[in-house]
């Protein structure tokens, strides 16, 4: 694993602090999404719930770009794009059973895509669920010499997210966002990031 062991090796400022919103936002399209698809498909003219999900997804590309292409981050980074276009794509999914009447047409559709792996498996079950949760999980372990606790909620939140449902998600999230606000140390922006040393 790799430790940051100096300030060049930590995303800039902006780009952690867009990532913080990336989650809230994130985190805010989950909370509309568990009132119920009932309340989901009544959202018009625009599906916000979806809309927030995709901004909040894309909120974190500029922290990925600005990660070091090393030790641990080699994994990191291809997982969390692959993670991200997933949710793009389950997004682009939901807006078209959003935009579909209510009836036969719409379960026809949505027994079409279950039934095409190729799809429903990266778009819909593993990839916004697993890969995207591991992607958010790994970044955090760098930062493990800079705060253990924080390192320890997004790791619990992940956790949260990969083996339970429903509200627990928007808990797993709020966790995973409170664990990285820590790992960054955003409360305090202007601290000086202090050597630590690095093992792999």
């Amino acid at each position: 694993m790799i430790l940051q062991a100096e300030a060049g090796s930590f995303p800039r400022h902006v780009d952690r602090i867009l990532f913080i919103a990336g989650l809230v936002i994130y985190t805010a399209g989950q909370v509309l999404l568990n009132l119920g698809q009932d309340f989901v498909a009544a959202q018009r003219p625009v599906d916000f719930a979806h809309w927030l999900l995709l901004t909040g997804a894309l909120f974190l590309i500029p922290f990925v770009a600005r990660l070091p292409w090393r030790n641990l981050h080699l994994i990191t980074i291809p997982l969390m794009l692959v993670g991200i276009a997933s949710v793009v794509g389950m997004c682009v999914l939901d807006f078209i059973f959003w935009s579909l009447p209510d009836g036969e047409f719409e379960r026809e559709v949505a027994g079409h895509l279950i039934a095409t792996p190729a799809i429903w498996q990266p778009f819909m079950a593993i990839g916004p669920n697993y890969i995207f949760g591991a992607g958010l999980m790994l970044p955090s372990l760098s930062y493990w010499n800079r705060s253990r606790a924080g390192v320890v909620l997004v790791v619990a939140g992940t956790a949260i997210i990969a083996l339970l449902f429903h509200w627990f998600n928007v808990v797993g999230y709020i966790a995973l966002t409170l664990g990285y606000v820590l790992c960054f140390d955003v409360l305090r922006p202007a601290r000086t990031l202090q050597p630590a040393q690095e093992t792999s």
